[in-house]
């Protein structure tokens, strides 16, 4: 079931809108079912290449995520099933940990349109050659989501846990990503290219920190639209506690 589908966020976008088919062959769901221990965007990717007929390299991470929501709820099931662990203390200071399996719906995800005549935030940034340069923050696209990752994970050899949780690394990642948001006036990207991201940090000296500071507010704000990880509570069928948990899209997506 081919249709053309609107992005949320036309003015971040490079495609607007895409012409997708809607129903996924076995291929598809023999790759969902082998997905464990793979990143899960880049599972999607592959899939939603087959299924778009534009360059699915020129989505960008929030569009990633709606397109496939799209795709499981038509050819899959709205719902799915979590199983969470209830870490409420009681007067004993014991830990509850109950397993609870909750359902939710993919349809209940937020979908944060651009508003009307939305304006794309721009922002003076100074480039390696000491020139402040005007320009507009956008996010960047998955192949280029998928070249930084590719090279914190073979060419520096860290592993995903090194990048979300060592402090030094998830702050060389976030900064080469906040700086691949810049685009200039003729639609080139400050930093596009594998080959530019290791001389990333001597941006930091370019500019002042209340500039840095701006960029990343921007690129947090541009990546907001879209659809984005859900946060559920819940009460522990066990003890009655509270449960509040994230669950990253993508992820409930490939279970």
């Amino acid at each position: 079931m081919r249709k053309t589908i609107k992005l949320p966020a036309p003015e971040l976008s490079q495609l607007k809108e895409v012409d997708i088919d809607l129903d996924m062959t076995g291929r598809h769901y023999a790759t969902l079912a082998t997905s464990e221990g793979q990143i899960a965007e880049d599972i999607v990717l592959g899939i939603l290449k087959d299924l778009i007929e534009q360059d699915a390299n020129k989505l960008t991470l929030s569009e990633l995520r709606y397109l496939f929501m799209l795709v499981k709820i038509n050819a899959m099931e709205n719902s799915y099933f979590v199983d969470v662990a209830c870490t409420h203390v009681n007067k004993k200071n014991e830990t509850c940990g109950h397993v609870n399996h909750f359902e939710v719906k993919l349809s209940d995800a937020d979908l944060n349109r651009t508003p009307h005549n939305y304006k794309v935030p721009e922002i003076n940034f100074v480039n390696l050659e000491d020139k402040e340069q005007t320009y507009k923050v956008m996010p960047p696209t998955m192949d280029m989501e998928s070249a930084l990752l590719n090279w914190f994970l073979i060419e520096k050899n860290h592993s995903i846990e090194e990048i979300t949780e060592n402090a030094q690394d998830a702050l060389s990642f976030s900064f080469i990503r906040s700086l691949m948001h810049l685009v200039d006036k003729n639609g080139n990207r400050l930093i596009s290219e594998v080959n530019q991201f290791e001389t990333a940090d001597k941006y930091f000296d370019c500019n002042k920190f209340t500039t840095i500071k701006k960029l990343y507010e921007y690129s947090a704000k541009v990546d907001s639209f879209g659809v984005q990880d859900k946060t559920y509570e819940f009460k522990c069928k066990e003890c009655g506690g509270r449960i509040i948990f994230r669950l990253p899209l993508l992820n409930g997506l490939v279970d």
